[in-house]
């Protein structure tokens, strides 16, 4: 395969991958009856997706070894830095309870913390934040759940 053919096989692949991710997300936002915003203002979560951007063009990043071959769906998140795993290897991001109790932005205790996810190309994002910062950001929902 030609330089070129490979380079077009792969970003078809990358483009399926991302278009996965996000039916992987709309999917969601279906079974929880949430609103989906497909455009992110808030400075801190844009932050959260060039960091973890810029991780991957540098190499910095460490994945699953099922996410080795062809582009697929990974899942990353805010509070575990420079990690990407498959769906199946999604524990791996579980947060220890302090974590799941410590907003991803303010880094102070909170309860609860509101869960979201937003898509960085292929990838799944996670993240938590607190009433507090959910309302500054308005990335959650005057209802009390994230708007991804």
């Amino acid at each position: 395969m030609s330089a070129t053919a490979y380079q077009t096989a792969r970003a078809d692949q990358v483009q399926a991958a991302t278009s996965d991710a996000r039916r992987v997300l709309n999917r969601a936002a279906e079974r929880k009856g949430t609103t989906l915003h497909n455009h992110v203002t808030d400075t801190w979560l844009r932050a959260q997706a060039q960091a973890l951007t810029d991780a991957l063009h540098a190499g910095t990043i460490r994945a699953c070894f099922h996410l080795a071959g062809s582009p697929d769906v990974g899942h990353a998140a805010v509070w575990r830095p420079g990690l990407i795993v498959c769906a199946d290897c999604t524990p791996a991001l579980t947060p220890t309870t302090e974590e799941d109790a410590t907003c991803d932005r303010c880094r102070r205790h909170a309860n609860p913390i509101h869960a979201g996810v937003m898509t960085v190309g292929p990838i799944l994002l996670g993240y938590g934040l607190c009433r507090s910062c959910g309302t500054e950001t308005g990335l959650v929902a005057s209802e009390g759940g994230c708007r991804g």
